[in-house]
């Protein structure tokens, strides 16, 4: 097992290119992370829309498990800077919870997590803060693994602009494909447009890199997008939980 840094210089390119590869159908090679720290809580959601721990189920551990990451999450490390940090769950007085994740869009699966494989109300995350460096990343050598370099086009077909179809309805197709429900996919939109308040790039799954805003005069029922940072009140397109739930239903409908 090599880091990522030194299998793609030994490959002739840089770690960045590795994990694009990765992302892609191009090869059957996918990183891990190997972390030092850390551990994960699992959360169930109650019939109030209440979040807390999963009765009976113990903190699972990150130190030095061979974590699987979801391509989104790889697709993001590609633009971040390192370290990479995880937040830690932290619940508000009413009880309403952040920084938390379902299983298909958890960032690392370390192993165990499988049996929560179609559970719904069951949500993750990080008992206390977490990082992830490049140094951390790895790469599993096998004799029948070849990494094949992509052309550059493919490149340049990620950075043309995306028309007609909205990042929503391209998010809300990924979603559906991939069996979630409408309720988890929308707090988790929310979530992802906490996590970028309008300055920081995130992966939209299905949609690529983008930034999100919560609306601040209508934080619950309002998410804000842009291509670019936000720089100013204004900026950004709106979609509204309305929107989304008449986009959920004609996405679902064309299936």
């Amino acid at each position: 097992m090599l880091r990522i840094a030194d299998y793609a210089k030994r490959s002739g390119m840089e770690w960045y290119e590795v994990m694009r590869l990765c992302i892609s159908d191009e090869t059957t090679i996918q990183p891990l992370a190997i972390l030092t720290h850390g551990e994960l809580r699992v959360f169930e959601l109650d019939d109030d829309e209440m979040i807390g721990d999963l009765p009976g189920q113990d903190p699972i551990p990150l130190a030095f498990q061979e974590c699987e990451m979801n391509p989104a999450f790889l697709a993001r490390l590609i633009h971040a800077k390192f370290p990479v940090v995880f937040k830690p769950v932290t619940k508000n007085r009413e009880g309403y919870a952040s920084d938390f994740y379902q299983l298909g869009d958890m960032p690392l699966r370390p192993p165990g997590l499988e049996k929560f494989e179609g559970m719904d109300r069951v949500w993750l995350g990080f008992d206390k803060e977490a990082r992830i460096t490049l140094d951390e990343i790895w790469i599993p050598e096998s004799p029948n693994d070849t990494l094949v370099k992509k052309p550059s086009p493919e490149i340049t077909k990620e950075k043309k602009p995306r028309k007609q179809i909205t990042p929503h309805s391209k998010y809300i197709a990924h979603r559906i494909k991939h069996g979630k429900v409408m309720f988890n996919s929308w707090q988790y939109f929310k979530k992802l447009a906490a996590e970028s308040r309008g300055t920081e790039l995130v992966e939209l799954p299905g949609y690529g890199p983008i930034y999100l805003k919560q609306d601040p005069k209508d934080v619950k029922s309002t998410i804000l997008w842009s291509a670019t940072p936000f720089k100013s009140p204004t900026d950004g397109k709106p979609v509204k939980k309305s929107a989304f739930d008449r986009a959920w239903n004609r996405v679902k409908g064309q299936k």
